[in-house]
């Protein structure tokens, strides 16, 4: 089955509270049902969205399994797979203060990664300057290419780049 690809911008300190370091969601009052979709709840990786049409839209198209880059100072710095997707403020109060997000998923295989932005936006085709703003969703066009020059998107994350890609 193909997957998707999203380009996720990290602005937020608030990135390290639930997705660097996993929280525990059974400490919060989030309904049992949606607990009970996640594998882990006790020990999970959580991001989410604002509700805007446009971040709407991008989230109502990710599925578990996608991959998710997550870009932060002109590198991607990290990698996870989308898990379990559900909606709710008592995250985003709770760790995140103002931001209030609550279109919400869980993160898996979660790793560190450096892949510079003039890497990623060589190899999908996108401008030299490209840079997302909030929540992307690869062209089909940009996933072909990672695949066609690296067989699969693991293995452009895992490949050892020279400084001069930085």
């Amino acid at each position: 089955m193909s997957r998707d690809a999203f380009l996720v911008p990290v602005t937020s300190p608030e990135f390290d509270r639930t997705v660097a370091s996993p929280i525990n969601l059974t400490e919060l009052p989030i309904h049992m049902s949606t607990l009970d979709e996640i594998d882990t709840p006790e020990n999970v990786r959580v991001w989410g969205v604002k509700n805007s049409n446009l971040n709407k839209k991008f989230y109502g198209k990710m599925t578990e399994g996608d991959y998710l880059f997550f870009y932060h100072n002109d590198h991607y710095r990290y990698f996870g797979r989308a898990g379990h997707k559900f909606e709710s403020d008592i995250v985003s109060r709770e760790y995140w203060g103002d931001i209030s997000a609550d279109m919400l998923y869980t993160i898996t295989d979660f790793k560190n990664i450096d892949v510079s932005r003039k890497a990623l936006n060589e190899v999908c085709g996108y401008k030299t300057n490209y840079q997302p703003q909030s929540i992307r969703r690869t062209s089909n066009k940009a996933y072909r290419g990672i695949r066609r020059e690296y067989n699969s998107i693991e293995k452009f994350v895992s490949k050892p780049r020279k400084e001069a890609e930085s």
